[in-house]
């Protein structure tokens, strides 16, 4: 539940949530509750703000239960973070694919690191380009997460080609766009007040 990360400025989403692990008992009852009434879905997505980041003991069981449980399934996909990639090794990357995981969705949001640092993201350009690559050679595939409006007035060209030139070179099979929202709980809307940020 929630989002271990949780400090990009932009975000409303977890910020009334403590990240959390649910209790093994309640993820095996929903397995079963959902199996119980006729359920054998080809894909699992895993929620909530990046599973990714638990320990591979963690994933593991989880991964055992869906294969248990879900015959049928081809493939578990879920959101993660660059951190979440770089604490994980090339060994455990491997194992997590062979275990069934398919799809890693990445907030990568911008292609400039200026951007990045004052949205408070976790990673730099080089860090993603850098952890993309290595969940590639797992065999993992990435998907992207943008957000358009995310670089400030006057910056959305410059921000797109930036943008592009990072997809063109990390090649994500799927773009999710979003466009940044201006809400008074997110930590962006005291840097709009003070106009350190335009929108």
């Amino acid at each position: 539940v929630g989002c271990s990360y949780n400090a990009c400025t932009f975000c409303t989403l977890f910020k009334h949530l403590t990240y959390r692990k649910l209790p093994q008992e309640q993820i095996e009852a929903e397995l079963q509750r959902v199996s119980a009434a006729g359920g054998n879905p080809e894909s699992v997505f895993l929620g909530d703000g990046n599973a990714f980041g638990l320990s591979m003991e963690e994933l593991r069981w989880i991964l055992g239960k869906i294969r248990q449980y879900f015959p049928g399934c081809k493939g578990v996909n879920m959101d993660a973070t660059v951190t979440n990639i770089s604490q994980k090794s090339d060994q455990e990357l491997r194992e997590l694919y062979e275990l069934g995981v398919r799809r890693l969705y990445l907030g990568i949001e911008s292609g400039l690191d200026d951007v990045l640092r004052f949205m408070k993201k976790d990673h730099t350009l080089a860090q993603a380009y850098e952890q993309i690559g290595r969940m590639q050679q797992a065999g993992l595939i990435f998907c992207a997460h943008m957000m358009t409006g995310i670089a400030g007035k006057g910056r959305g060209l410059e921000n797109g080609q930036a943008t592009a030139e990072f997809f063109n070179r990390t090649k994500p099979e799927r773009v999710i766009n979003f466009s940044i929202f201006h809400h008074r709980r997110a930590p962006l809307y005291r840097d709009i007040e003070a106009g350190r940020y335009v929108p």
